[in-house]
């Protein structure tokens, strides 16, 4: 069953957009961030449920494969998303798991980025 998205929240796939837009416009050369088409993943082969939104490659990461969750409210994880990160801390993979990255700080309609309160960080 869907979430509930809180009123006036953006969806997950708007923030991811807007992560690709901005890796677009401004990201290291001679990386990547790409989607894992990975929505409502049930029944169709090679679909994972669970597996995070975003994969990173970059010359800053090395040989390693970074991967981002982003979330639009709270910031939990599914059940899944849970086996997705025990396996990801097993392996030494580098991931992080946010929520909206673009929060409103003051009134008026500005907006601040910040680094995302309780995010988690594995190595």
């Amino acid at each position: 069953m869907a979430r509930k998205r809180k009123l006036f929240a953006p969806r997950e796939s708007l923030i991811q957009q807007a992560v690709i837009d901005h890796w677009r416009a401004l990201g290291v050369p001679g990386s990547l961030v790409a989607a894992i088409p990975n929505a409502r993943a049930a029944g169709q082969a090679g679909l994972t449920k669970g597996l995070f939104d975003l994969v990173v490659m970059s010359p800053t990461l090395g040989d390693r494969t970074g991967w981002l969750e982003l979330k639009a409210d709270d910031g939990e994880l599914s059940d899944d998303q849970n086996k997705i990160k025990l396996i990801m801390i097993a392996r030494g993979l580098r991931f992080i798991v946010t929520p909206t990255p673009v929060r409103r700080t003051r009134p008026r309609g500005r907006c601040s980025s910040t680094s995302a309160p309780g995010a988690i960080r594995a190595r």
